[in-house]
């Protein structure tokens, strides 16, 4: 099977760019699969996950910006992807949507809709994808429901390879957060929030990780993870942190936490608006290191409906049912 995928950039730390490091390689290296990635923007040469030998890289080396870095890419894809003949062609994000639309080339091409549709900058992109891509992925049934109209649809969880050698210290006094620093993510808000929950426990600390090589370190050396987000779409750092052995505590933003959360089982699914509900949850596992422990622990079995092989057979299963 010969695989191409399309995507912005890699040298970044985000969610598409792991989850899909971690996949090709899975491919390149556990079936033997001719694996290439095309990558579209001028960047660092370093990607930021580790990313296999085995797999073949396409830098095409765009400088602009707006419409016209949208034509030289698409005009550079078209042709990269005439000239590859791969069995398949994978795409992300709004050039890739495009990129269904003003294809040149025969190949079945593969839309992953990583995004809450609702949320996305550009909502004419997903209707795009969603008219003219052979296939749209999805995260969960909950996305499912947002392209009625595709030709045809798959959900495919993302995974984790993490695989923590033991459980968190649940008497640690330490809260943490992880992710980039955006609008998304909405720390703002959870710095407020948690002015408000430390004058009841002053011995307790706030850690946010928004850039970290070792990111099981942090969640072990915690004892609660925290996300207040806008919308999220499957958020990696709430089943990275279950699989740790955490509890977590989420507003239930569009769409991703209540796919994951079991609420009042492995953590607390929080109405979007009640910040006072937030912080009497939050407190409440502050203040009972038997509940952090039990919930901590449903958590870490609740993800293993993650793993990775089973995720993949998965992607194994769209791919030959497409070609």
């Amino acid at each position: 099977m010969k695989i191409v995928y399309e995507i912005e950039r890699l040298s970044t730390n985000g969610g598409i760019e792991h989850i899909l490091t971690d996949r090709i390689n899975y491919m390149a290296e556990k079936w033997g699969w001719d694996i290439t990635i095309i990558i579209l923007l001028e960047e660092d040469e370093n990607t930021y996950y580790h990313l296999s030998e085995k797999v073949n890289i396409i830098r095409l080396g765009i400088k602009s910006s707006g419409l016209l870095m949208c034509a030289q890419a698409l005009w550079k894809l078209n042709k990269t992807v005439k000239e590859l003949q791969p069995d398949i062609y994978v795409t992300f994000q709004t050039i890739g949507a495009l990129s269904c639309l003003l294809r040149t080339h025969k190949t079945k091409t593969i839309y992953e809709a990583h995004g809450t549709r609702s949320c996305m900058p550009h909502p004419l992109a997903m209707r795009i994808a969603e008219r003219f891509a052979d296939a749209i992925v999805v995260l969960s049934s909950s996305h499912a429901k947002d392209y009625p109209k595709a030709k045809f649809l798959a959900i495919i969880p993302n995974f984790t390879l993490i695989s923590p050698k033991r459980l968190p210290d649940y008497q640690s006094r330490t809260v943490m957060a992880a992710g980039r620093i955006c609008y998304e993510k909405n720390f703002e808000r959870l710095e407020a929030l948690w002015k408000k929950v430390q004058t009841r426990n002053p011995d307790w600390q706030l850690k946010i990780h928004h850039n970290t090589q070792d990111i099981v370190s942090a969640y072990l050396e915690s004892s609660i993870l925290v996300m207040t987000s806008r919308f999220e779409a499957q958020p990696m750092v709430l089943i990275e942190a279950m699989t740790c052995g955490l509890p977590v505590i989420a507003f239930d933003c569009p769409h991703g936490p209540r796919d994951i959360i079991e609420d009042g089982k492995t953590g607390f699914l929080i109405p979007y608006d009640d910040d006072d509900m937030f912080i009497e949850k939050l407190i409440y596992l502050m203040e009972h290191p038997n509940i952090r422990e039990q919930m901590g622990k449903a958590a870490k079995k609740s993800v293993k409906r993650f793993e990775v092989n089973d995720i993949m057979q998965k992607w194994k299963k769209l791919y030959l049912s497409i070609v």
